[in-house]
């Protein structure tokens, strides 16, 4: 990946990071009463686990874009968590925060699925 796309997707993480903080905080105190001006990223992502619905979608989403960020910090973005092989770019274009490569993303055994934020299992494949 060229330094100039890295750079863009630097930027664009970073932008949806400083939101996502914004609207979570935002969101736990006035809905929740919490006080969490103060709390580090993964502090915040911890209050938000156990919380229903959009706020806890907010969360999983912070630390998806955080750990795209420590990636790139490390010099690893764009490597699948799973395989380690290389994420194609245009899927890195699409969602900056990819963490896995088609195949692996596609052989997962447990798929969450968006509308219900349940986990279902995918048939195993015979050996």
């Amino acid at each position: 990946m060229d330094t100039n796309t890295l750079a863009q997707l630097r930027r664009k993480l970073t932008r949806e990071r400083a939101e996502l903080i914004a609207t979570l905080t935002t969101r736990l105190r006035e809905d929740w009463d919490k006080h969490c001006d103060t709390l580090t990223v993964t502090e915040l992502i911890k209050e938000s686990q156990g919380l229903p619905g959009a706020i806890r979608c907010l969360g999983e989403r912070l630390e998806k874009v955080d750990a795209a960020l420590c990636a790139m910090d490390l010099e690893i973005y764009g490597l699948c968590a799973d395989c380690e092989s290389d994420i194609p770019l245009d899927d890195l274009i699409k969602d900056a925060a990819e963490q896995r490569c088609p195949q692996c993303r596609a052989s997962n055994y447990y798929h969450h699925d968006p509308a219900t934020r349940r986990a279902t299992t995918s048939p195993r494949k015979s050996v």
